[in-house]
């Protein structure tokens, strides 16, 4: 891909003019609720509704103008300028989500952005919902067992910090990394460029801490910083809203490849999902707060997850914010990305993927980008995305298991399980 040295000034000017248009477009720290929310809540009780207050939407409306007017420069019909005018509308669509707060318009825009539970992946048929009640039937055979007693937490929030703080040092060598303890996040932890904000309060157990270790170190921070890095493009390290499928995803699979995914955070993932659907249907808060009790959450935990589910909608129900759903849907695409790309012969685009923030549609420019050196290699890459043999014959074999007819090989297994389950009759051995 040849630039000429005035089309290159051209995309510098215009994506430095959207990185200072997206400024004011912070979702989550705009849908944040004050502490004061959760404190009065429970002072009544946990029987009325919160009432949450979000700041003024000025500075949301005044940036839809100003990427309506942005998208406007990029008329021409290519990768590059496709890719802007994309970036363009997601930014303008979360512009007016945040300006409209508090209303079903807010939902419209959150599907727009997000999905939603009954979103349909690539086949046209498979839905983010289904996948989170595999999970949640899974899940339900081992409840009162000790799989879902969890693990102890060790760690408080200072002491996970600290921890944390020296793993992230030993990852990214030379550009160091801040974390922070914050009583504004509705997350156990938030990830920014160079700094990992930790709830106030939380307490952590060892594999908490290895997937926030994972989850946000190597794939939130290492995107950014990657891309920030990038000689011509740094705007790849600011991720657009349309990047977040892929960006939380790619964390998702992380933590399952490193093998620290357990039962009880695959539970909190399906439980929000089933959640955004309660909410579509006409669940109000309280409903989702009892909701996530009766699935054994904390008081706190309940909250929190139920205040995720309504942020910026409708504590009344019927219009809730669906970015959760990006977690599950994010890694059915990216292991379906994976899956053919290695048993198509295509290893060196996995590295592709911590280039910056990217959504996978990018990847053919990405690639051509690459390929012309214009785009740098990634200088943070997690363990897993290097070692490509191990992954290709992981992935190529996963590919194989996903064209059996699972339908007729259940059935003889369940039947082999059914009778190694049952007692034995008397006498037989």
């Amino acid at each position: 891909m040849a630039i000429s040295p005035r089309y290159l000034e051209f995309l510098r000017s215009t994506t430095q003019a959207i990185q200072d248009a997206q400024k004011p477009v912070r979702i989550l720290r705009a849908l944040s609720w004050p502490v004061e929310v959760a404190r009065d809540f429970f002072a009544r009780g946990a029987r009325e509704l919160p009432r949450p207050v979000y700041g003024a939407s000025r500075d949301a409306a005044a940036a839809v103008t100003r990427f309506t007017e942005l998208e406007a420069r990029l008329g021409g019909d290519n990768e590059m300028e496709r890719f802007l005018r994309a970036t363009c509308d997601s930014y303008r669509t979360a512009a007016r989500m945040l300006a409209s707060v508090g209303s079903e318009d807010f939902y419209r825009h959150s599907c727009d952005l997000y999905g939603r539970p009954e979103s349909a992946i690539r086949d046209g048929k498979t839905t983010n919902l289904e996948l989170a009640r595999h999970f949640d039937q899974v899940i339900g055979e081992y409840a009162g067992t000790d799989l879902m007693g969890g693990e102890p937490a060790v760690y408080d929030d200072a002491a996970a910090a600290a921890e944390l703080s020296r793993r992230l040092q030993g990852f990214f060598v030379g550009h160091p990394i801040r974390v922070e303890i914050d009583d504004t996040i509705a997350a156990n932890a938030v990830a920014g460029a160079d700094v990992v904000r930790l709830k106030r309060g939380a307490r952590f157990s060892e594999r908490d801490l290895l997937q926030l270790e994972y989850h946000e170190g190597h794939v939130h921070v290492a995107t950014t910083l990657n891309g920030r890095s990038q000689p011509m493009f740094s705007f790849l390290g600011s991720g657009a809203p349309r990047t977040t499928n892929m960006q939380e995803g790619l964390a998702i699979f992380t933590e399952f490849i490193c093998q620290v995914m357990n039962v009880e955070r695959l539970r909190r993932l399906t439980d929000r999902i089933l959640a955004i659907h309660m909410s579509e249907q006409g669940a109000d808060f309280l409903d989702l707060y009892r909701f996530f009790l009766e699935h054994d959450h904390t008081e706190a935990q309940a909250f929190d997850c139920a205040r995720r589910v309504v942020r910026g909608g409708r504590v009344e129900g019927g219009a809730p914010f669906t970015k959760d759903v990006c977690y599950l849907d994010g890694l059915l695409k990216v292991t379906n990305f994976l899956r053919v790309a290695l048993t198509r012969g295509y290893s060196e685009y996995v590295q592709l993927l911590f280039v910056g923030k990217l959504d996978l549609d990018d990847i053919p420019l990405i690639a051509h980008l690459s390929q012309s050196g214009l785009v740098a290699a990634p200088r943070y890459v997690p363990r897993w995305a290097q070692d490509l043999n191990f992954l290709t014959a992981y992935m190529s074999y996963s590919a194989f298991l996903g064209r059996i007819d699972l339908q007729v090989v259940r059935q003889h297994y369940e039947e082999i399980i059914e009778r190694a389950a049952a007692d034995w009759p008397a006498g037989e051995v």
